[in-house]
């Protein structure tokens, strides 16, 4: 058995490993739509970048967070995300990030 995957299932909960299975999901497919070996190599190093690019801004957003928390400014809505609208606009958002993703990586053009 690999080492990585079993790692991944073992000690990462699920809320942590679910966007890196969607995300492997997303290169797969971007990655599989054409014959062509150097478009498909294309597309994947733009979803690569664009997905460093996710990763790096959702950094910078925790460090900008957490200063903000130190300096005393809270705007966390307790209320609003106690209800089940927020929960569905999570979900929707994160479906637009991902169709964001599909359609930016598959205009991809062989260098």
């Amino acid at each position: 058995m690999p080492v990585l995957p079993f790692a991944l299932g073992m000690f990462i909960p699920l809320y942590l490993n679910t966007p890196l299975i969607v995300g492997g999901l997303i290169s797969w497919y971007v990655s599989t739509r054409s014959t062509d070996a150097a478009l498909n190599n294309a597309r994947l190093e733009r979803g690569t970048l664009l997905a460093s690019g996710f990763i790096a801004g959702g950094a910078l957003m925790g460090v900008v967070s957490a200063a903000m928390k130190f300096g005393g400014l809270d705007f966390f809505q307790t209320d609003w995300y106690a209800t089940a609208g927020s929960q569905i606009l999570g979900l929707v958002m994160y479906i637009a990030i991902i169709v964001y993703l599909v359609i930016a990586t598959m205009k991809a053009k062989k260098a």
